[in-house]
């Protein structure tokens, strides 16, 4: 069934919020496609505000890799400032996408891209304007898939009983792999419900599904051991790195904001990472 979009209940509010030019979507090289005619979607998230998060090369680069695919859809959510989101709950708006401005809770998948640890209470936040449970033990088979990935998904564990899964390195590859396990679960009839979708994603070796671990902390506090509590779950969850840049020319059309963003400039990735590896600095490690 078609998702409805909150924008005619949206649009009367915004004269009332500063910067409403931050919920209005419409961006050159935006995409928006029909509900019915995609088998998986996808709302990417950037949690920070839009003016920060449009600018993100990761969360363009997986906007259209994933929207390329036709059977798949993928739209856009940003963190909302106060004034909206006293507005939203106020008036029983939930988390939304900039592209239709379809409610983030019909989506199969929200995928967060985390930069910085200070996503970590802007995703709390998010998950609660859309209706999430905050604890992934308490969702349900009709909610969204909750996965973390970006620089701050490296180590999930702070934020573990919140995410139903994480990703670690490069991403352009592994959400297409995600998104057939997803297509293929839905298309069996979802099967054993979000635990077993949940299974054969850690199972593919490369998700790490926090409820699938057992985690053990030393005196401390470092984490002592992190062994799976199932069968055929891996002791050790592998990083995606891309060998080729080359293959995955992206973004080939980058999103063109309607706002001032904080980086008013076009990015070229010409590498990843760094070869200096200092150690109080996260490209070089990762």
């Amino acid at each position: 069934m078609p998702v409805e979009s909150l924008f005619p209940r949206l649009e009367p509010l915004l004269p009332s919020v500063g910067k409403p030019i931050q919920y209005v979507g419409g961006e050159l090289n935006a995409t928006v496609k029909d509900w019915d005619d995609v088998s998986v979607r996808w709302a990417l998230m950037y949690p920070d505000a839009y003016e920060v998060g449009l600018p993100n090369q990761g969360v363009q680069i997986l906007y259209e890799v994933l929207n390329e695919r036709d059977w798949i859809l993928a739209e856009r959510t940003y963190a909302v400032l106060a004034d909206m989101e006293a507005v939203m709950r106020e008036h029983g708006i939930g988390q939304f996408t900039v592209d239709a401005h379809r409610p983030v809770k019909a989506f199969d998948l929200l995928g967060l891209s985390f930069s910085t640890e200070l996503g970590y209470t802007n995703m709390l936040t998010a998950l609660d304007l859309a209706g999430f449970p905050l604890h992934a033990v308490d969702r349900g088979d009709d909610d969204p898939i909750v996965l973390a990935g970006g620089h701050s998904a490296f180590n999930p564990e702070p934020i573990a009983d919140f995410i139903d899964a994480a990703v670690l390195g490069d991403g352009e590859e592994v959400v297409l792999a995600i998104s057939d396990v997803v297509r293929e679960w839905k298309d069996e009839g979802r099967p054993g419900g979000r635990t077993e979708v949940l299974r054969r994603l850690a199972a593919s070796g490369g998700v790490y599904v926090p409820q699938f671990y057992d985690v053990t902390y030393l005196d401390d506090g470092r984490i002592g051991h992190v062994v799976p509590n199932r069968p055929g779950i891996p002791h050790r969850v592998t990083k995606h790195t891309l060998m080729d840049l080359d293959a995955w020319p992206y973004p080939k059309n980058p999103l063109v904001p309607l706002a001032e963003t904080v980086h008013e400039r076009y990015s070229v990735e010409i590498f990843r990472g760094c070869t200096r590896g200092c150690r109080f600095c996260q490209a070089g490690m990762i």
